[in-house]
């Protein structure tokens, strides 16, 4: 799957970006393709910051289609064109596969800064044997930057597929208490447990206790 969505991304970005980057994006993914070190690969993806304009990626109503077709629960309508390109140098890889790769994956995020990590969290959905990087989606979760939390829970099928039922409640509740709205969250009407209302109503108690305003999207996990 990872192919045709990298098809997607380059007929979007084909439209949104002028010739010269169009050509930097086109020359880096032909040399990904062929192979590079990690050093060399995470060093691309770095650069492509000084080639990419720091817009948003404003998909269409079309291409939101398609994305939807090729893995439903996935929208890209959040993300900027740097995050595009950043997730097609990803796809470019032609070990993706590869046994190897979860733990290559993995080590990319140790000298990532803030918006390589949430490239390489948007592209979890987009990988082959996308259960191996389970335990990397919920350190995502975990974090105090939002973006980045955003770029692991929100528009993905990931979290609904493959978070064990801990981990999936965790970050709604994370959801609530960072104020990002639950329907960005793909599922979360779905996989609704007694934990999970037992854990969301005693939320609710200590906001009203506190004097605090309860948001209105816990409906969606309360009724």
């Amino acid at each position: 799957m990872s192919k045709p969505c990298l098809a997607l991304l380059n007929s979007v970005l084909a439209v949104r970006v002028n010739s010269t980057t169009q050509e930097f994006i086109q020359r880096t993914q032909d040399q990904i393709s062929t192979g590079v070190t990690d050093d060399r690969f995470t060093q691309l993806v770095s650069l492509a910051s000084r080639h990419v304009p720091r817009q948003p990626l404003a998909p269409s109503g079309a291409d939101l289609e398609r994305a939807a077709a090729l893995i439903p629960g996935w929208s890209p309508k959040a993300w900027s064109l740097l995050d595009t390109v950043r997730v097609s140098f990803v796809l470019a890889r032609a070990d993706l596969a590869e046994p190897a790769f979860a733990q290559r994956f993995n080590q990319w995020f140790r000298f990532a800064d803030e918006g390589e990590s949430c490239a390489y969290y948007r592209a979890l959905c987009l990988l082959p044997e996308s259960q191996q990087h389970v335990w990397r989606a919920a350190e995502g979760c975990r974090t105090n930057m939002r973006s980045v939390f955003s770029a692991v829970a929100c528009d993905s099928p990931y979290p609904f597929l493959y978070f064990d039922a801990l981990a999936w409640n965790q970050m709604l509740l994370k959801a609530l208490f960072i104020g990002e709205p639950l329907g960005n969250i793909y599922g979360v009407n779905l996989r609704t447990t007694p934990e999970l209302v037992a854990m969301v109503n005693d939320y609710i108690d200590e906001r009203r206790s506190a004097g605090r305003d309860i948001p209105a999207d816990v409906q969606l996990l309360v009724g």
